[in-house]
């Protein structure tokens, strides 16, 4: 069994939340945290500990893929007949929101009506609705809960890059890859420090703030330098396949789609699979180095 074969979602008590297929999977996770959180898969303990093993620490871990953006953005484009366009946010969303949110009280699924959370929301609607997805959907979300997709990270990276990146973890590489250009080149007309406040805000839950912004770029400046080049750094987090030259570390993050380093932070409807058909080969790709790494290091992490 390698690390590619291991759906974290089957470490919530006895494999509760594995459906059918990933799809329903998916569905379950979410429905799962509808009001709050209860379990994780990348700071599962199981998760920690084999992110230890991999990487030496695992005190702060992040999801690199989110699936969410992707999932409803597929619902947007391919089930659209299902939903209801919105004028004030000029897009499809689900229609009739309060109602499914008293059905899902009145149902179990949660509790109290205000604390239920937008992604949840889109889960049940497609429950109901019993919404197949295609088969290159399936494949995505088998890959973004196993291990290859976690990785260990700076305390304030992982919520610091939400607002700004709609959680896409190519967009924070991309300024990732700028800072340490900029570090390289020395001269007091580029602030490397300003990269990353290009993608990083503050940490906030509803509102509470627990760390401003200039906080959490503290942190991640911090975690940076700890590494002498971008190559470091991506060798050190078994990112290559996210890079357009893999076999080049020092290469720049992949622009899956038209404009994503500058704003445009969806595919279209045209750049849709061919991002997912990435993320699903480079998420498996990272999982095949870490395996590799792990056998010539004798790590145990399965």
């Amino acid at each position: 069994m390698t690390i590619n074969d291991i759906n974290f979602l089957g470490f919530y008590r006895k494999c509760d939340l594995l459906g059918s297929n990933s799809w329903e999977s998916f569905i379950n996770y979410k429905l799962l945290n509808a009001e709050k959180l209860k379990f994780d898969c990348d700071s599962s303990k199981e998760a920690k500990a084999m992110l230890k093993d991999i990487f030496g620490e695992s005190q702060y871990t992040d999801t690199l893929i989110s699936p969410q953006s992707f999932v409803t953005l597929y619902m947007r484009y391919y089930h659209s007949d299902l939903l209801e366009y919105n004028e004030r946010y000029k897009k499809y969303i689900v229609p009739d929101i309060a109602g499914l949110k008293k059905q899902m009280v009145s149902e179990g699924v949660c509790e109290i009506i205000k604390t239920i959370n937008n992604q949840s929301v889109w889960a049940y609607f497609s429950k109901v609705n019993d919404i197949q997805v295609h088969e290159r959907i399936l494949e995505f979300l088998n890959a973004v809960y196993t291990l290859p997709n976690f990785s260990s990270v700076c305390f304030g990276f992982n919520i610091g890059r939400v607002a700004k990146t709609q959680d896409n973890f190519l967009v924070a590489l991309y300024h990732i890859y700028n800072y340490f250009k900029k570090r390289e080149m020395g001269t007091r007309n580029l602030s490397p420090r300003a990269e990353l406040s290009k993608f990083l805000s503050q940490n906030r839950f509803r509102s509470n703030v627990s760390s401003t912004q200039e906080e959490v770029v503290n942190e991640v400046q911090k975690w940076l330098d700890e590494y002498s080049s971008f190559s470091a750094f991506i060798e050190k987090y078994y990112l290559q396949d996210f890079l357009e030259d893999p076999n080049k570390p020092n290469s720049k993050p992949k622009q899956l789609w038209e404009g994503i380093f500058d704003g445009n932070l969806q595919p279209s409807k045209l750049e849709f699979f061919t991002s997912i058909d990435f993320l699903t080969k480079a998420i498996r790709s990272r999982g095949n180095r870490i395996d590799a790494a792990a056998s010539t290091l004798k790590m145990r992490i399965v």
